[in-house]
């Protein structure tokens, strides 16, 4: 069934079965019911019967989940996964049902995964004592809370952040920004990356994200101002990797991990140093017992205990083996590690741990499968992945038999679930992974599993890509049109999809250009750029493009070139941090991409022509940034030529909608009506339905060109219709700019009161927004003298 279905259609049916059959809290349970029965029922006669069947096998799951038996929790996800599956092959539409409900239940789940407790965790009582006392001092004199956990690698120092952060979960209400800083990749992780993610998550809009690092710096922490936030930085080894990325909020706390602290971060910032020791053998006998559940007599597992050195990811390891009923498994593992011990001395726990041995240790022991299924987690570039990689990665697998290995790496402690589909494999095992996966897998099975791997995400992206924009992709395979236009609903899907996944899909672009697949590397950067302009993502699109450019060179494609220029171009345009040069590196990109493309030679193929466009209009819209709009002029109608003879509707009215914005800013008024009078026309009249967002946009630019030349009334028109039109259409931060705007408009033809209601609904607009212009709004109310409420 694996190879015959998408990996993501088969994780569905696990995903949606584990988060309401497995360990789901009451109120999931509660709302994620009725909707599961709905799916399988369609005569109402039934619904109490299969509401029954999941109300025994819920509670089935959770007393076998609570012995220990995973056995059980396995059978029982895998039944009704399997009714699942055969209901998308019953009912194909009901593959959209599934997918909304998983995408509710993951909304559902984010919230608490942020502060997830262990299920098992021991000790370090007088390490919490001194972080509460340093935390309650810190409130006290109205300072940042900060606190540095260091320690040897799998001490855990993460568990331990984590585990603080749970239990005060109640008071720590607000914002909680999370980064790993540690090596990704063989390179160490660029803050602006992290600003750009957090940027993101706090919902800042995408028009005011700014270039440069100090500005993306200055901007979170303006979002932050007058909040509650939780900083947890993991992995910290230089002080430049924290000192863009905190506030000083005074009721902020900051925990950071790392082996040790960077020499000179107390120039920069006061914080509490913490060692995290390992755990004395009563508390690790404690936790290897909890995390087992064995029933053997506990004295059995001393000798193991004391060959572990107190590292809380070792014994969760060998936890593992010890869950398995096998006669003499504790003396075999203990001969084990005290042989190790005895001829390397890795036991101490100074030294980098007794984590190879318990690696080892627990990769001899798995069954087969588990063990291939651990070595292609090794082949992944990232640490993090989801279900549907997985099934990706064994596709001749039954969907049970490859859930069953991710379990068994689970409940042996090498993979971690962070949430509800989300999975991770500690640094430490993931290199042991790749290490193995070297060693023990032929050159042809690597090169497999990483064609595998890179096709896998490239699938997703393309259709990510497609979903979220109409715009005309390149292939030599197949030079594709656009889909036609997903609604509203389906794009957010597909950018919590896309979002979810981003480690792993960047992580995808440096596989395939180093396992020598430049042409899945080039589409992969190529498909990434409407995610990357939707969230901000701005540094990780000029480094996959740049890869994917570097790849269209070595397919020997010059159109791939050429598309894989602007690609780069256009990211740099975006950004448009100065400092970095994003002006002339924009420039030169997409001069070379124009000079591919062959521009006046007769004869040329419709994709040059396309690709000829969209550069004249990047180009355009550089020389817009740049404040010469005449040279904008020349370059849009050049684009618009280009297209002469094609069926291209979108992009003819998305050029009619820059001319008329650039003939403004000229003072050629007449000129941007007619222009922006045609892309309103256009907009509404594209063959896949109206472009209602864009017929709004191209309306309010419209009244600011009728405002200009003095046209008030005629403006408010057309802002009636803007506001209007971007009702209901996720376009809120544009309809207060028009609400902003009609105000204005009406204060000149002297309707004050009508102003001021327009500026208080701009200014809610923009709060809910988290718009800077939210002052702005309130600026003029103020002014004004009033507000209506």
């Amino acid at each position: 069934m694996g190879s015959a279905v998408d990996p993501e259609i088969v994780a569905l049916g696990s995903i949606v079965i584990s988060s309401l059959v497995g360990n789901a809290v009451q109120d999931a349970w509660t709302w994620g019911k009725g909707r599961l029965v709905a799916l399988f029922v369609r005569d109402g006669a039934e619904e109490a019967a299969v509401g029954d069947e999941l109300e025994q096998a819920r509670r089935q799951a959770l007393e076998a989940e609570e012995a220990g038996d995973e056995d059980t929790v396995t059978e029982i996800t895998d039944e009704w996964s399997s009714r699942v599956l055969e209901l998308f092959a019953e009912r194909p539409d009901a593959v959209r049902e599934v997918r909304e409900l998983v995408g509710e239940a993951l909304t559902r789940a984010t919230p608490a995964e942020a502060s997830l407790a262990l299920l098992h965790y021991v000790n370090h009582t007088a390490l919490f004592r001194e972080m509460d006392g340093h935390w309650r001092a810190c409130r006290a004199a109205g300072t940042l809370t900060s606190v540095f956990l260091s320690g040897v690698r799998g001490v855990g120092k993460r568990s331990t952040a984590q585990q603080w952060i749970h239990s005060h979960r109640d008071v720590l209400f607000g914002v909680f920004l999370q980064a790993d800083l540690g090596m990704q990749g063989g390179r160490m992780v660029d803050p602006a990356v992290v600003l750009e993610r957090w940027l993101d998550e706090l919902d800042v809009p995408r028009d005011e994200r700014p270039g440069d690092v100090p500005a993306k710096a200055r901007r979170v922490r303006h979002e932050l101002r007058d909040r509650s936030v939780v900083f947890l930085l993991e992995n910290v080894t230089t002080t430049r990797q924290v000192r863009d990325l905190l506030t000083d909020q005074p009721y902020g706390v900051v925990l950071m991990t790392g082996q040790e602290a960077p020499h000179d971060l107390t120039t920069y910032l006061e914080f509490l140093p913490l060692p995290v020791p390992a755990l004395r053998d009563e508390h690790a006998l404690e936790l290897l017992v909890k995390v087992s559940r064995t029933t053997e007599d506990p004295a059995k597992l001393e000798p193991i205990v004391r060959h572990l050195g107190g590292l809380p990811l070792a014994l969760r390891l060998i936890a593992g083996h010890l869950k398995a009923p096998v006669p003499g498994v504790i003396e075999d593992v203990g001969a084990r590690l005290a042989d190790r011990a005895a001829r390397q001395e890795l036991l101490d726990v100074d030294d980098p741990n007794p984590l190879p041995e318990a690696l080892e240790l627990a990769y001899g022991r798995m069954a087969v499968r588990t063990a291939q299924l651990y070595r292609r987690l090794g082949l992944l570039i990232c640490e993090d992945f989801q279900l549907d990689t997985v099934f990706a990665l064994v596709p001749d697998w039954e969907p049970s038999e490859a859930r069953t290995a991710l379990s068994t790496l689970i409940s042996g402690g090498l993979v971690e679930r962070r949430g509800l589909d989300a999975y991770r494999m500690h640094i430490l095992v993931h290199d042991h992974a790749s290490i193995v996966a070297e060693r023990d897998e032929t050159e042809s099975e690597r090169e497999a599993v990483r064609r595998r791997i890179v096709h896998h995400f490239l699938r997703i992206t393309e259709r990510g890509e497609q979903t979220l924009s109409t715009r005309w992709l390149y292939s030599p395979m197949n030079a594709f049109p656009a889909d036609t236009a997903a609604d509203e609903r389906r794009q957010t899907e597909a950018l919590r999809e896309l979002a979810r996944r981003e480690a792993g899909i960047f992580a995808a672009v440096r596989l395939a250009a180093e396992a020598g697949l430049h042409l899945e590397a080039w589409r992969l950067s190529q498909a990434i750029r409407t995610f990357c302009l939707r969230t901000g993502r701005d540094t990780q699109w000029i480094e996959a493009a740049e890869i994917g450019l570097a790849s269209a060179l070595e397919t020997g494609d010059t159109m791939a070139v050429a598309r894989a220029s602007y690609e780069v171009g256009f990211a740099h345009l975006e950004r448009w941090n100065l400092e970095e040069g994003d002006s002339r590196l924009a420039r030169e990109h997409f001069e070379q991409a124009l000079s591919l493309v062959n521009p006046g030679v007769p004869g040329r193929t419709e994709g040059e022509r396309r690709t000829e466009s969209s550069v004249l209009e990047g180009l355009g819209l550089l020389e817009r940034k740049l404040k010469r709009p005449g040279h904008a002029i020349d370059l849009f109608s050049r684009a618009q030529a280009a297209l002469e003879g094609i069926d291209h509707p979108r992009g003819e009215a998305l050029l009619a909608l820059h001319l008329g914005s650039t003939y403004t800013a000229l003072e050629r008024h007449d000129a941007a009506e007619g222009e922006l009078l045609r892309a309103v026309e256009e907009f509404e009249g594209l063959p896949d339905g109206p472009d209602r967002f864009n017929m709004a946009k191209a309306r309010l630019r419209l009244a600011e060109n009728r405002r200009a030349c003095g046209r008030l009334r005629e403006a408010v028109e057309a802002l009636d219709l803007a506001v209007d039109g971007m009702t209901g259409v996720g376009s809120a931060y544009y309809a207060a700019q028009a609400l902003l705007l009609r105000g204005d408009v009406r204060v000149q033809l002297g309707e004050r009161e009508a102003a001021v209601e327009d500026w208080t609904s701009a200014r809610s607009l923009f709060a809910e927004e988290g718009s800077i212009h939210e002052g702005e709004a309130q600026h003029r109310l103020e002014r004004e003298g009033g507000e209506e409420e």
